[in-house]
């Protein structure tokens, strides 16, 4: 008895280290749990590729006697602009962009496109006439503009960046036409400056959710630089 109940022991002994050799099963993966799975990629919208400042394409009269005549790169006049009134809406709210309105802050008040920054033309930028009595950067002729401060060049920079891409507009496109003139007197990049017309063009109903329509709004602004030291 003592003998057969040493044997089961020894027996029970040995199963139980057979057993505990045994390697456990491997972890399976599970097919279906989203963890495991591999995230799907973000897509990111494309911005239309900006078209080149004027279209050559197209042509423009000098004035109204003469016959119509090729626009070139160096016509700033509204009739040349490649981006207008029949196509703005694909080149807004970039990030490479300044947008910029140059009409007074009466006129930019009443009726203005949202997130355009009003930079009034006549009244900071340039008068024809110089003299102690104009407080405009610059005066003389557009393509050959004289400064009426010292530090007129330092803030046109300011206003207009050289690295950035411009879209200006006014009322109709005229102010934007000598803004640029001065702007590549002053050795601006002019494939990165766009005369996008003026806002008497953009009446069609699918730019109204971007305008701001105050007509009801009357304002009268003084304007003057401070601290600046005037050429003799």
């Amino acid at each position: 008895m003592k003998k057969f109940m040493t044997a089961a022991l020894a027996m029970l002994m040995l199963a139980g280290c057979s057993s505990a050799a045994e390697p456990a099963p491997a972890a399976t993966a599970c097919p279906e749990c989203p963890v495991c799975e591999e995230a799907a990629p973000v897509e990111t919208a494309v911005q239309a590729e900006l078209p080149a400042p004027r279209d050559t394409t197209k042509q423009y009269k000098p004035d109204e006697k003469s016959d119509p005549v090729d626009c070139t790169e160096d016509t700033f006049l509204p009739g040349c602009a490649a981006i207008n009134n029949e196509n703005l809406l694909d080149y807004l709210n970039r990030d490479d962009v300044y947008y910029i309105d140059l009409r007074d802050f009466g006129d930019y008040a009443k009726k203005h496109f949202r997130n355009f920054e009003c930079i009034p033309y006549f009244a900071l930028i340039y008068s024809k006439e110089g003299g102690e009595g104009i407080t405009q950067l610059y005066s003389g002729d557009v393509t050959d503009p004289v400064a009426t401060y010292e530090e007129s060049d330092e803030l046109l920079e300011v206003f207009f960046p050289k690295d950035k891409t411009l879209f200006l507009m006014c009322q109709s496109g005229g102010r934007v036409a000598q803004m640029m003139n001065i702007l590549k007197a002053k050795g601006y990049d002019m494939s990165k400056v766009y005369n996008i017309t003026g806002m008497g063009n953009f009446t069609d109903p699918k730019y109204a959710d971007i305008t701001v329509d105050t007509a009801e709004i009357g304002l009268e602004a003084t304007y003057s630089f401070e601290g600046l030291t005037r050429v003799n």
